[in-house]
């Protein structure tokens, strides 16, 4: 069986992220996103809740799962049973996302990165910029799925949210 992970913090979970998982979905037997734990980030949602937004995002992609990662993204792949880890990457990205296949390459060189690039009109979106919006009580509408705008949107008529 071809299985894939996809790993990040999805902190929210943009529709560049869920365009991706749609986009990977018909290439692997199955793909597991994995909601992870960023040691150099404070997240601003629970990992249930991100997962549980991802989870209703793709609810029509029978295989598609979505699960809680704690550690090395290399270590998720291992067991789940995982010999690709997908990356979306923007043109900033590239060379972080570089450095970060020729790591995991290190420590596991079974576990084969591939990168997909963001498609057209969504190489902007990322969960940074949609935090900075919402700080400043600016729409995040378009940029993520319905299900977390659902959930955010009225926080951001209120002035309730504070990231």
């Amino acid at each position: 069986m071809t299985r894939a992970a996809f790993c990040g913090s999805f902190d929210p979970v943009t529709v560049g992220h869920i365009d991706l998982i749609k986009r990977a979905a018909p290439l692997f037997e199955e793909v597991i996103v994995f909601v992870s734990v960023n040691s150099s980030k404070s997240e601003a949602w629970s990992a249930a809740t991100r997962k549980r937004w991802i989870e209703e995002a793709v609810c029509g992609l029978n295989n598609v799962r979505v699960e809680i990662q704690n550690g090395l993204s290399v270590d998720a792949c291992k067991q789940a049973g995982a010999r690709v880890l997908l990356r979306g990457i923007r043109p900033e990205d590239s060379a972080y996302e570089a450095n970060m296949a020729y790591v995991n390459s290190q420590i596991d060189p079974s576990i084969e990165t591939l990168c997909l690039f963001a498609s057209a009109g969504m190489e902007h979106i990322s969960s940074s910029n949609v935090r900075e919006m919402l700080r400043y009580h600016v729409s995040i509408e378009g940029l993520v799925p319905d299900c977390v705008l659902k959930d955010l949107q009225p926080d951001f008529y209120h002035g309730e949210i504070s990231l």
